[in-house]
C-alpha cells in the first residue's frame, strides 16, 4: 500500500474540473487502488463530512480518512503519479493497511453504485441528480468506466 502525489501533468490536464480537489499551496496525497483493469487514485482528506469515505482517524474531532467520491481515474501512472512515496502519520498507515480488503470493498461498492445510477439517469434524464452523482469526480472518467 503506497501513497504518492498526482503531478503537475495531471492537473494541467484536468486542473479545470471542479471536483477533483487542488489546492494552491500543496498537492493531495492520494492511495493508488488497481481495480477492474483501471488505476484509481484516492485522495486523503482531513474534514469529510460525508459518507463515500473510509475513515481513519477522527481524535481531532474531524473526520480524516480516504474520500472515495473524490477519486479520479489515472489513464497513465507515469505521466500522472509523482513516483516517490510520500510518508503518511504512522497510525493513520496502520490503520489503512489493517483494512486494506475493507476498503477495496467499499471503494468496488461506491464505483458499482456510481455507475448503476448513471446508468439510470441515462435511461431517464429527467430523474433528479443523487448526491454520489452530483459531487462525485469520477464524472469526468465516464469513458474509462465504460459509461
Amino acid at each position: 500500500m503506497e501513497f504518492h502525489r498526482l503531478n503537475a501533468a495531471f492537473y494541467a490536464q484536468f486542473g479545470q474540473c471542479e471536483e477533483i480537489l487542488t489546492k494552491e499551496d500543496r498537492p493531495y496525497y492520494v492511495l493508488l487502488l488497481e481495480m477492474d483493469d483501471l488505476t484509481f487514485a484516492i485522495p486523503l482528506r482531513s474534514h469529510i463530512t460525508h459518507s463515500y469515505c473510509f475513515i481513519a482517524d477522527n481524535s481531532a474531532g474531524q473526520n480524516s480518512g480516504l474520500d472515495y467520491s473524490k477519486a479520479v481515474v489515472i489513464s497513465d501512472t507515469a505521466k500522472y503519479i509523482n513516483p516517490t512515496p510520500v510518508t503518511i502519520r504512522r497510525h493513520e498507515y496502520n490503520v489503512y493497511k489493517q483494512k486494506e480488503y475493507l476498503i477495496k470493498k467499499q471503494f468496488s461498492s461506491f464505483v458499482a453504485s456510481y455507475k448503476k445510477e448513471i446508468r439510470r439517469r441515462q435511461e431517464n434524464p429527467a430523474l433528479p441528480i443523487s448526491s454520489i452523482c452530483r459531487f462525485a469526480s469520477l464524472k469526468y472518467f465516464h469513458h474509462e468506466l465504460g459509461l
